[in-house]
């Protein structure tokens, strides 16, 4: 039971294993879950949400059995990166849709150091603290993008 817990967190409730391209799809939903936690919610309560989701994502990593190499039915690193991209983005349809596409962007392409980390770290560290980077590469993005717009 405990295995089957820990599997169903670390895929967004099976999420991961509904579409050729699961980290694109829990990037979407969880850009709709953080927008109706940021509309109805103060952003301290966001950001507990988004930090005991990381809690418990990276205890379901570590004792999920697929832990020795970033499978792609694992993606609760993505809900985590795609939130901390979110969270610091102001309430607009063009920040979410440029954190939605920056994330996206650099959690597939995983430019230096974000390659570094999924090599080296061949666990549920190395797993979502990729997914962390690329999620602050989205933000210096968009944070270039509107000052020069």
């Amino acid at each position: 039971m405990k295995i089957n817990l820990y599997k169903s967190i670390s895929t967004l409730f099976g999420l991961g294993y509904i579409s050729s391209l699961p980290g694109t799809l829990a990037s979407l939903v969880t850009t709709i879950i953080i927008w109706l936690f940021q509309t109805n919610f103060n952003s301290t309560i966001t950001i507990i949400f988004i930090l005991f989701s990381s809690f418990i994502g990276y205890l379901a990593v570590t004792n999920n059995d697929n832990t020795k190499k970033d499978s792609k039915e694992i993606v609760i690193d993505e809900f985590i990166g795609q939130s901390l991209v979110l969270v610091f983005l102001p309430l607009t349809f063009k920040d979410y849709f440029l954190g939605f596409i920056f994330f996206r962007i650099f959690d597939i392409f995983k430019p230096i150091p974000i390659n570094y980390f999924e090599r080296k770290y061949r666990n549920a560290f190395g797993v979502i603290f990729d997914d962390v980077i690329a999620a602050g590469y989205a933000l210096l993005s968009i944070y270039i993008i509107n000052s020069i717009i």
